[in-house]
């Protein structure tokens, strides 16, 4: 039996040896490598794509909010757009029916014009 105590310490010494170089790699890996400082270690790594991830999410919420900004931008001018289209086209509407009506009063006017021509005329002649 004494003979197996030693065996098994040995064995014990290995494999804690084997897991305390385990955690040693576990350790650098995460944590960075003193006989390898310029490597970034995965933590880094992480923490600078959890920064460029929320600068990408920062950009995209101005993105939303410009383009809102843009569309409604546009809707107040297409609104007054709307509302000048409709004054001119009540305003063409107006010179239309004042058109008209100056074409018959100018009508008018030269009815009773021929009118007058032929009375002066027939007196003329008499």
């Amino acid at each position: 039996m004494t003979e197996e105590r030693p065996v098994q310490a040995k064995e014990c010494y290995e494999h804690h040896m084997l897991l305390k170089g385990q955690l040693d790699r576990i350790n650098h890996f995460l944590f960075g490598d003193p006989e390898h400082p310029d490597e970034l270690t995965i933590t880094a790594k992480v923490n600078l794509m959890f920064n460029v991830l929320l600068e990408i999410k920062r950009w995209a919420i101005g993105a939303v909010f410009t383009f809102a900004g843009c569309l409604i931008f546009l809707g107040s001018h297409f609104a007054k757009m709307d509302s000048i289209a409709a004054k001119l086209d009540e305003h063409i509407r107006q010179t239309n029916t004042s058109i008209s009506q100056t074409n018959s009063t100018v009508e008018s006017i030269d009815r009773r014009l021929t009118t007058v021509e032929e009375v002066i005329y027939k007196r003329g002649n008499k």
